[in-house]
């Protein structure tokens, strides 16, 4: 198996193989193209896949920073604001598509996240 393989089918923390689109296959390897460009040289299994692009040295972006970035653009997207809630409460963002992918928690997380902010709505509407 090739390098450019392993990395895009490395184990997660939970020792799971995570199977990726094609259109996932291709943001990452262009991602992993913007490393050695901005470092010269492939990203090591320690490197931040998604890096401060200003850092000289490879260095994890900034999640207050990433997370605004994200909010922004979800509004920008016209994402449905109980959605844009729950991203903020879980850090997850949850699609049809990806539905199954969660854990028992994770989907209870979110339901819970979505039901708090239709409870907050409906107690500034009275």
């Amino acid at each position: 198996m090739s390098k450019k393989k392993r990395l895009l089918r490395k184990k997660t923390a939970i020792g799971r193989t995570v199977p990726m689109s094609p259109e996932v296959q291709r943001a990452m390897e262009d991602q992993f193209r913007r490393f050695r460009v901005k470092f010269g040289r492939d990203p090591g299994p320690d490197d931040p896949v998604f890096f401060d692009p200003d850092a000289d040295t490879p260095q994890e972006l900034d999640r207050d920073r990433v997370d605004s970035e994200i909010v922004g653009a979800m509004v920008k997207a016209g994402i449905e604001p109980e959605k844009v809630y729950a991203y903020r409460k879980t850090g997850l963002i949850v699609t049809e598509q990806n539905w199954d992918l969660l854990s028992e928690e994770q989907q209870q997380e979110w339901e819970a996240a979505i039901a708090e902010y239709e409870e907050r709505l409906s107690g500034e509407v009275q």
